[in-house]
């Protein structure tokens, strides 16, 4: 990826030579905010919802992106054009910045960072994947931080299970997965968590889509293992089929007739 361009600070710069330095609280600390959207055929597509989102974040851990809204887009356009890959993914990243005591915050750094990228066609995609669970509520669930510490140390089990995600749930409560939004059916009325959690943009396409009757509403994890339908929806694999959560098959282990309705709309959006 040598002529791979990263926005750093003000600067475009080879991906190669793209670094921070080791004072920044996002090494540090762990202390930074990101978004990350697809590119298809040169346009991002749902790039104003991803800056509404981004800056939300920013603002729940008090990080200033010192660039606007508009002014972030022009960058991230500008980014896409140098590189000119037809699809890609681009991550935006808001860290702490550079601090002498390793703790107080100071001006953040701004990087975004573009590679090639294409969809997976994957089987659980079309025949239904499954999810394993862990007892788990992230700080500050509603920002989108570079914190996947409980995702990362179980990625290992995610991997030998030969699942599609890590359910977080708190208390029984049922909130998201480590890089999905989690939806399940009943009677034909589709709920998704209301709280404590973060709302992903596939998630408020499906909440907009006339037609649909769709229900924000926390729920139990007995819930999900009664639902008619469960399916969990992200940036990169759109609406995925769940027929199978732990060792729990998930109503007749079919992928159902409202899930293939959204993930055709997903699509066709």
């Amino acid at each position: 990826m040598e002529n791979n361009f990263t926005f750093i600070n003000g600067e475009y710069i080879p991906f190669s030579q793209a670094y921070l330095h080791v004072s920044d609280l996002i090494i540090q600390r762990g202390y930074g905010v990101f978004d990350f959207f697809l590119v298809k055929n040169g346009v991002p597509p749902f790039l104003s919802f991803h800056l509404d989102r981004l800056f939300n974040s920013a603002a729940l851990l008090n990080l200033d992106p010192h660039y606007s809204k508009e002014e972030l887009s022009v960058i991230v356009k500008k980014v896409i054009e140098k590189n000119r890959y037809q699809n890609s993914s681009v991550k935006i990243i808001i860290s702490g910045g550079i601090s002498m005591d390793d703790f107080t915050q100071v001006k953040s750094s701004i990087l975004i960072i573009n590679k090639p990228f294409e969809l997976p066609v994957s089987d659980a995609i079309l025949n239904g994947g499954s999810l394993i669970t862990s007892n788990y509520q992230r700080d500050i669930p509603e920002a989108k931080t570079i914190n996947y510490i409980r995702a990362i140390s179980v990625s290992r089990q995610i991997a030998d299970s030969n699942a599609a995600d890590v359910l977080y749930l708190d208390r029984n409560i049922v909130r998201e997965c480590s890089r999905c939004n989690i939806f399940i059916v009943k009677g034909g009325i589709i709920y998704t968590p209301k709280s404590k959690m973060l709302k992903g943009i596939t998630r408020k396409r499906i909440l907009s889509m006339e037609g649909l009757n769709v229900q924000e509403k926390d729920f139990k994890f007995n819930d999900l293992l009664a639902a008619d339908e469960v399916f969990i929806t992200s940036t990169t694999k759109g609406v995925m089929p769940i027929t199978k959560v732990n060792s729990k098959i998930i109503s007749n282990g079919k992928v159902g007739a409202i899930t293939k309705a959204i993930q055709k709309l997903i699509m066709n959006g």
